[in-house]
This record gives C-alpha cells, structure tokens and sequence, in this order.
C-alpha cells in the first residue's frame, strides 16, 4: 500500500487507472475543461455510472484564460462519475511560454462539480448545475452554471444534441498566496467576470452536435462571447480526438480517453459463467493446477464441504472466490473462508447471491507455526510524495521503489520487512541511500464482529513506535466503528545509521461510517488527535468500485482547514513469476491522497501497512454482491 505522506500533492490516477481492465462503452468528447460537452461548453448529459476520462486540450493564445493574448495553455483533466448523477472534474491550466520564470508555478487547479437535476426523458431535456470550488486561488475556467441538454434523433443512426446554458456572471476566490494557504475557507471573495481579460461562460450559451451514433460529430457552439465550430471522432469506443475553431480565428484541439470502472474482466466473467453451467463443466486439470497455484495455506474439508484458503495476489477478494470456484466447480454447497494473514475473515457461501456467516469457536483453525504453509512472497511497492505549487520550485518529489516481503510467523502475525531503493528526493535533505525498508510486527485478530490490528516496529512516513486498531463490522450491515491509537516518534536513515526522537506523538482518533449498498458508498466520521498535535475532525466520501476506490474528504483541525481526494488502484502486471514455493509480483495495490494545501501538517497521520476501514470494506458482502451476475 501507497502511504500518506507530509506535503503529498499532485495527481498520478491516470497510469494506474489505465492498468486496469474497464469494459463497456463510454462517450467520451469533451470540453475545454475537461467535462461532456462541446467545445467550450458543457451540457448536461448524464454520464454513465463509473466512468472515468482523461485527456488533454490546447487552448489558443488569443483566447487564454489566464493571460489573454499573451500565452498559449495547456489543460489537462481527469472526470469521473462519482455517483449516477454526480460527476467529479479536476483540471490543471497550463501556461505555455511563461512571461517570466516562476510565473506560472504548478498552473491553476480546479475542482468542479456537477449533479444532474433531471434525468432526459421523452419530452424533457436533461438539466443539470455545475459548480466550481470556492477554494481555489486561481480559477481561470471557473464554471458556475444551470444548463440543459436534449437528444433528437434525425434519422437512421444521425443524432442531434442540443445544449443551452446560463453562466454566472461573477465566482467566489480566495485572496491568497500559496504559501499561506492552510484554510480553505479563508479570504473569499467575489470575482466578476467581466473584470477579467477572458469572460468563460458569463452569460447564455448554446450549441448542437451532429452526430453519428458516438463515432463523430459536427459541433458548433455561441460560448457566451464568441461562436466557435469543430469536428470529434472516438476511435476503438473509448479515445476521442477533436479539433475546432475559435471565432473564426484561432484553433483549438485535445484528445481524451473513457473507460468504466465497474466491469470485470472478460476471464472473470467466463468463470461466473461456467459456475452457472448446469451440469456443472469440469475444468481442466493444468488450468485447475494453475488456479490453485495462486492460493496459499489452502484446506479442503471434502466432509463438512468448507474450504480455507489465503490469497495476496489481488485487491479485491471475490476474485480469489471466482477463481477458486472455477478451480473447484464440483459441489454448489460448498462454503469458502478466506483468510487474511492465516486467520478466518468468515464463511461465504457462493450461490445466485453471497451469503456470510460468522464462524464458530469450534471452526477456528488451531494457532500454529505458519511460515511453512506460505510461498516466499516478494513484491515490488512504489512509494511516491511530492509539493505541488511552489512558483520558485514547481515540483518537489520524493520517489522510492520497495522491494518487500512478508513472513507469517503464528496465526494472524507477521514481519514486514524490505528494501528501499531511492529514486528522486528534493522535498529534504536526507541522503538518497539503499536502506531498509519499514520493518514491523503486525498482529490480525478477528472475534466475529469485532477485528484488531496491532503493530510495532519502524512505520511509513517515518514514524516508529506501536499502533493499534479496532474495528466493530458487521460486513453484512451498513453500520461499522472504530478506533485506532498510536505512540511514535520520529526515525529516518543517514549515512552513518539511524536518527531518533523521543517516541512523543501521541494519535487518537475514532470513527463511525454508515455504507450504502447502491451503489457502495460510505461515509465515514471521525476526529482526534492526530501525529502533530492537532486535534480536529474529518469528513470522507468513499465510493467502491470493482477494481478500484475513489474518495473525496474535507477537514478541519487546529492546524488548518483542507480538502482533497483518494484512491486505491491495482498496480500491473500483478503476478510476475510464481512456482510452488515462491512468487514474485507487484503489490496489490497503490493507495495515495491528495490534499489541496501542504506544508501546514493538517491532520497528519502515518501508515501501518494497511488501514483496518480499508482492508474490511473489501469483504463486505453488498460490495462482493455487487460484481455478482
């Protein structure tokens, strides 16, 4: 797992999300910024649930937002469906050829968000507001607006998409400098547009895409100031390339890619498939052998019809389930455990729907010596920190490969322990040497309901000292509650050994998170003391997708008041080289945080491995359902 650390910024979700396997079509054209629409314009269309778009678009030099007539941009974006009507943009504007060196700094980064009021029916156009973040300091395509979209089909497989809008004439900003920016909610002020050298969307706008089917279009558009026309066309359903023409004048061009987060791959669901067969299909016996070769500490109970098993190879844990259902298709009654670091999660039984039952004190397996019921696991780990923002320093990155491993020692305990391979560092002035890896005890425990994770040793994000948590979940309901205290101190590695401070960071924090089960959304509460002192709270959106997680958090504490988002992603090829007794792959997952300011240690945490929400929440039968056919 990615760990949060000091001063983290910056957006690497494009490379991961690619790796990916993501189906289903997804129209992907899109506006300046970055969301559906036309050429400068949004619309209104509801995007399917789960989509996920990226690219690029290039913004002439007499139409810059930022510097009009004096610089070209650069905007790049990634839109995501949060939920079925709510959409997440985040761009970045680029100036190209800065005036002066250290102008330009990162470029202006924006959030916007929009929440389609009314679905498009027969006779009614679809309507929708988007709204731009407050917090920004510098908003150059600030994008306050209610527009309206409407679909008319003109004949076999042509199509009209018809879009009018109103945009506010004046957006909210913040008076400050990136250097002090450590509340989000501080210094705001109006801004009106027609002060600006460029108005983006200030006033009606309108326009129509000729389209046939999703494979190309014509598209003309009044953008509030001027009347602009271009030309789309999506090659392989998902990539997009268009080109216009701004009044008359100058051009524009960009290019994004779609993809969906929900599907499961092609392999996958050809073995729900053939589970589903009736008689059921006997699998072959090398694909049987190479199914099972990915599991670990595996025992079959031919008699009571259970079967324990572990698997590291994947995030998500219903692929373990598809796949040892594929590998052992005999018997429909059977009930799968899987465990996590040699102790039971519970019992799931795979039928037309996943049940889960808490196992009994009798179908506990017995403590024991585990490290020969496992391969010799190793993976290769990322870990990446960087500082965003700074006019005199753009970019401050901190970038380390791990090269880790895992001993499973005795029922739930195992030794994490690696080696660190620097690769960039100039957020500090610490030596770029090969040196280990966090070295840590971890101990699981799971009672039911009730689930503890405990560490001692030398953590991420440079703290060392003993953690523990505990966590109430039922991972049938939508209830759960936890908490977590921790007493560290600060370590990290010279030339000459180890440097240490007094073990005086003192974390207390506790949660409570209600999940809903559509479309596997959480929201979590919680609030303490965190590693620098500052006590506050905090407030996370969490969306589960099938092979990935998306999260959005505000939060304010003694130290500042700051917003941002997360992610976890799978990270590729995943399994590199395997035999009977040993493997070698990349992690299971990459897990980073961005948040919108730096430098202020505002609700500053460190990282054990995993984090107890996270590891369960994975488990939870209405997410495994969910991927079900």
């Amino acid at each position: 797992m990615i760990q949060f650390v000091r001063g983290r910024r910056g957006n690497v979700l494009f490379p991961f999300l690619l790796a990916l396997y993501m189906g289903t079509h997804v129209h992907a054209q899109t506006n300046i910024s970055g969301k559906p629409g036309l050429i400068y314009i949004p619309s209104a269309r509801q995007t399917d649930d789960a989509s996920f778009q990226f690219g690029y678009h290039f913004n002439p030099i007499r139409y810059g937002f930022r510097f009009n007539r004096k610089n070209s941009e650069g905007i790049y974006f990634a839109n995501v469906t949060l939920l079925p009507r709510l959409e997440i943009n985040v761009n970045l504007l680029r100036i190209n050829h800065e005036v002066k060196r250290g102008q330009k700094g990162i470029g202006d980064r924006q959030l916007d968000i929009k929440y389609v009021l009314l679905k498009e029916t027969a006779r009614r156009p679809a309507v929708a507001v988007i709204v731009s973040a407050p917090f920004g300091i510098d908003n150059s395509l600030s994008t306050n607006a209610l527009v309206a979209s409407k679909t008319l089909r003109l004949g076999n497989r042509f199509y009209a998409d018809v879009t009018a809008g109103f945009g506010s004439p004046i957006y909210v900003q913040r008076d400050e400098s990136e250097k002090s920016n450590y509340n989000i909610f501080e210094s705001l002020e109006i801004i009106k547009k027609k002060d600006l050298s460029y108005r983006y969307l200030s006033g009606p706008f309108g326009g129509f895409n000729l389209r046939f089917d999703n494979k190309a279009g014509f598209m003309a558009e009044w953008d509030s100031q001027h009347f602009n026309a271009g030309l789309y066309t999506t090659l392989f359903k998902r990539w997009t390339i268009q080109a216009g023409v701004l009044n008359f004048d100058q051009i524009t061009f960009g290019t994004s890619y779609a993809v969906n987060m929900l599907p499961l791959s092609k392999r996958l669901r050809s073995y729900q498939e053939a589970a589903r067969t009736k008689p059921v299909k006997p699998t072959p016996i090398s694909e049987k052998e190479r199914l099972l070769n990915n599991f670990e500490n595996l025992t079959i109970d031919s008699t009571s019809g259970k079967i324990t098993y572990e698997q590291r190879l994947y995030r998500s844990p219903y692929i373990g389930m598809v796949e040892m259902e594929r590998a052992l298709p005999d018997s429909n009654s059977r009930e799968f455990i899987p465990m996590f670091q040699g102790v039971p999660i519970g019992a799931y039984k795979m039928g037309k729907r996943i049940s889960y039952r808490h196992l009994t004190n009798d179908e506990m397996p017995r403590p024991g010596f585990l490290l020969n019921k496992y391969k010799l696991d190793f993976w290769l780990q990322p870990v990446f920190a960087a500082n965003f923002g700074y006019r005199e320093k753009t970019l401050q990155s901190n970038t380390s490969l791990l090269l880790q491993t895992q001993f499973y020692l005795w029922k739930g305990l195992a030794l994490n322990a690696g080696v660190l391979f620097p690769i960039t560092n100039d957020m500090d002035n610490r030596p770029k040497i090969i040196r280990p890896a966090p070295v840590f005890l971890n101990q699981f425990l799971a009672f039911g309901k009730h689930f503890i994770s405990a560490s001692a040793g030398y953590f991420y994000n440079d703290q060392y000292g003993a953690n523990v948590q505990y966590r109430h979940h039922d991972l049938t309901g939508p209830w759960s509650f936890g908490l977590e205290g921790g007493l560290t101190g600060l370590y990290y590695y010279t030339r000459s050994g180890i440097y240490y401070e007094k073990m005086n960071n003192l974390l207390l924090i506790a949660d409570a998170a209600y999940r809903f089960s559509k479309p596997d959304l959480t929201l979590k509460l919680s609030g303490g003391r965190y590693l620098a002192g500052d006590e506050g709270v905090r407030f996370d959106l969490i969306r589960q997708f099938t092979n990935a997680e998306i999260g959005l958090y505000v939060m304010k504490t003694q130290n500042g008041t700051t917003a941002g988002f997360n992610f976890a992603v799978p990270i590729p090829p995943g399994k590199i080289a395997q035999s009977r007794k040993a493997r070698f792959r990349t992690t299971d997952e990459f897990r980073w945080e961005y948040s919108y300011t730096r430098g202020f240690r505002i609700g500053e945490r460190y990282r054990t491995g995993y984090q107890l929400d996270q590891k369960l929440r994975q488990y939870h039968t209405d997410y495994l359902n969910r991927q079900r056919p």
